[in-house]
């Protein structure tokens, strides 16, 4: 994929006959390839139903694979969830939180990050913000946190009103040593960047599959570490999460050691398969090549925004920001992005500015486009 130059690339995403799609940080459209993954499954639902399912058992597990491959994890270590909520929730709902326990958060984080925890406080489980007085947090701030009740630091890998790309590496590595447990919301870097749960230091992470993975929503991934594993309960349990699983006449209350046990039941196939032909698609073209092509759009985007005089509310240097630029000027962002709306370009509104978020397939004609327009609605 990495051969193909970018008018074949478009090909494979039919919204560019009619958008200018900038929201990837947002909503995603799909690929035909993944339309294509929707397709072949309805049709052998239709027509062959369980006749497939031993087939279509062995597409979801390389479907598991891939990803474990994608986060640098093993296949075990990965279970198909509904999206990124649920996967906080098994852990927020799982862990033996006693009364006097912490949790740390980033106080504008998305709210799929922050209601989990705070459901906890009925538990007499204390939720410390890291508060957003600054532009961007440090690992200081974490730190200035942290005490002996401390049980679990919880972090967006991108923050999704500035687009603050955290680093990872370094709070991970202090919680390992504080022998602190480290989650990890990554919806907004898969699909994006390299990711590598263990040289981070993750022990749980989850993301949906329909901003950055082009993917639909309603499905997405949950990894659990298999040294942390056996310390989680799951919350909610099915007659998949049982190591016999197939045995229905014999009851066994046999845990899986694994991820694997927080699938309780019947899978959307429909969504892993979609999400899995988006996959194949991101990774055949190469995750670096992705982000290297993301961030040079990034760059265009900047050098355009701040000729204009506006203002970046993200990081200028690209190894502290995620794949969307958001800017801010003497304009209401909301009335702007409505009025590219009706130009058929896709933005958001977010943090006071505009975020524009571009993948792979967008060109430099379109972002040249997208200030070209905003230029018009401004001169009014």
């Amino acid at each position: 994929m990495s051969t193909f130059n970018k008018e074949d690339l478009r090909k494979l995403f039919p919204i560019t006959e009619k958008y200018i799609y900038l929201d990837h940080a947002g909503v995603a459209p799909v690929s035909v390839m993944a339309s294509k993954a929707a397709a072949e499954y309805m049709e052998s639902a239709t027509h062959n139903a369980e006749f497939d399912y031993d087939d279509l058992m062995e597409e979801v597990e390389q479907v598991r694979s891939d990803f474990a491959d994608l986060i640098s994890s093993k296949p075990e270590e990965v279970a198909f969830v509904r999206n990124t909520s649920h996967g906080i929730s098994l852990v927020a709902g799982g862990l033996d939180w006693k009364e006097g326990d912490s949790v740390i958060i980033y106080e504008k984080t998305f709210p799929a990050n922050i209601y989990p925890w705070l459901n906890l406080e009925k538990k007499g489980v204390k939720v410390k913000f890291i508060k957003a007085e600054k532009a961007f947090f440090t690992l200081s701030d974490i730190e200035d946190l942290v005490d002996s009740s401390t049980k679990l630091i919880s972090l967006s890998s991108v923050e999704f009103t500035n687009s603050y790309r955290v680093d990872l590496e370094s709070v991970g590595r202090f919680c390992r040593e504080k022998g602190i447990y480290f989650f990890v919301d990554a919806i907004q870097t898969l699909g994006v960047f390299p990711m590598d749960v263990k040289k981070f230091n993750i022990d749980f992470l989850a993301a949906d599959g329909h901003k950055w993975l082009l993917s639909p929503e309603g499905t997405g991934i949950f990894y659990c570490s298999n040294e942390v594993a056996p310390k989680i309960n799951p919350p909610v349990l099915g007659w998949k999460s049982i190591i016999n699983e197939f045995e229905f006449e014999r009851i066994d209350f046999n845990l899986k050691p694994n991820a694997l046990k927080f699938e309780e039941g019947s899978q959307c196939a429909l969504g892993i398969l979609t999400l899995g032909a988006s996959l194949k698609l991101l990774r055949e073209f190469g995750i670096q090549n992705v982000q290297n092509e993301i961030q040079s759009l990034g760059e265009l985007i900047i050098k355009l925004a701040t000729e204009r005089g506006f203002e970046l509310s993200c990081p200028a240097n690209k190894d502290s920001r995620g794949g969307a630029v958001v800017f801010k000027g003497s304009f209401d962002p909301e009335e702007i992005k409505e009025k590219l709306g009706e130009k058929n370009i896709m933005v958001k509104s977010r943090g006071g500015g505009l975020r524009v978020a571009p993948h792979i397939y967008n060109t430099e004609e379109e972002i040249e486009a997208l200030f070209r327009e905003i230029d018009n609605i401004l001169r009014g």
